[in-house]
This record gives structure tokens, C-alpha cells and sequence, in this order.
């Protein structure tokens, strides 16, 4: 027996669909736990219809240095790409700051890599980097809850993120100094 106002419904439902109409997706997500004082550690993962893939990176908090690095490959696309994640073990010794990712580059991807492993990499190493500067800004907290106006934080932590992006910018900092000036009278 059919359902009565089902018709109706599935209607409706086929209206209110968003223009979204995805034949392929992927995820990528990455965490940051602390194992010590001065250790972290990284794992960032991949997931679509090809991949399963994940990567770990443990980092020495005070010199900010990649200690050991670790990637798992559950699914790939073809079997000679599970070759490529002993590459992983390459960026142990680098550490995070400017310039990593291409630095980063060579050792992980092209001809003789994976630009996934690759990918995976950079993400771990950006979250790392944030937390990084969460710690170096003295309050690993502050950074993470923001009870600071956004004026106070971005203050705070240029020096740590200078022209990563438009708050951060010499430029916007340049344009605040002028605005205040000419609200003080200033020329």
C-alpha cells in the first residue's frame, strides 16, 4: 500500500535541492594533539572514492623540528602508489618555518612521489605551524579560545604571522598607523 502524500513530498524534496550536484568529493582533515610539554604530534588524513591516507608528524615544540614522520596509504588508487610513503620519512629533521613547503616539494611529490602525500604533508605542517605560534605567543590558550578584541590579537601575533594574509600585512598595518594618525590630528 502506498504511502499517502509521499508523491508530494519527494516533489518537494527535488525542488529544495541545492545546486550541488557533486560527482566527486574529498575530505581532508587534520588534528593536533600534545604528547608532552614540548611535543606534538600531527595527523592530517585523506578520503575519497580512490584514497584512504594518512600522515603523522611529531614536532619538537621548542626548535620547532619534525622528529619523526609516519604515513599510512589503507587505499589507493593503484598498488605501485603505496611505494611512495616511505618518502614520509624524508622531512624528519626539517623544520617549520618559511620556505618548508618548498622545501617540502622535491622530497614528497613529482615523477617519483605522490602530490597527495605531498598534500597531506603541507596541511599537517600549516595546522603545526599554528599551534606552533599558539605556544610561541606564550598563551597556547589565548590562541586557541580568543578572549582578545580582534585588534589585541592581531597585534600580538604579527610578528609571528607577518604578510601571511591581509591582517597580518606590513600594508594593513600601515593603513591602521595612518588612520590612526589622522584621527589624533596628525599629518
Amino acid at each position: 500500500m502506498p504511502i499517502k502524500g509521499l508523491e508530494k513530498l519527494e516533489q518537494r524534496s527535488e525542488s529544495a535541492k541545492l545546486d550541488y550536484d557533486a560527482i566527486y568529493e574529498r575530505n581532508i582533515n587534520v588534528a593536533v594533539t600534545q604528547l608532552a610539554s614540548d611535543t606534538i604530534k600531527t595527523k592530517s588524513s585523506l578520503l575519497d572514492l580512490n584514497h584512504n591516507m594518512r600522515v603523522d608528524l611529531v614536532i619538537s615544540v621548542p626548535d620547532r623540528e619534525i622528529v619523526d614522520a609516519r604515513c599510512q596509504m589503507v587505499k589507493v588508487p593503484f598498488g605501485i602508489c603505496a611505494l611512495t610513503a616511505q618518502h614520509i620519512k624524508r622531512v624528519i629533521g626539517l623544520r617549520i618555518e618559511r620556505g618548508i613547503t618548498k622545501r617540502m616539494r622535491p622530497l614528497l611529490a613529482g615523477a617519483k612521489g605522490c602530490t597527495h602525500l605531498y598534500e597531506l604533508t603541507v596541511e599537517a605542517v600549516r595546522m603545526s605551524s599554528n599551534v606552533l605560534m599558539g605556544f610561541a605567543t606564550g598563551d597556547e590558550k589565548e590562541w586557541r579560545e580568543r578572549r582578545m578584541t580582534d585588534a589585541e590579537f592581531i597585534e600580538r601575533a604579527r610578528e609571528f604571522l607577518k604578510d601571511s594574509c591581509l591582517p597580518f600585512s606590513v600594508d594593513q598595518q600601515e593603513v591602521e598607523n595612518s588612520g590612526e594618525r589622522e584621527e589624533r590630528g596628525d599629518r
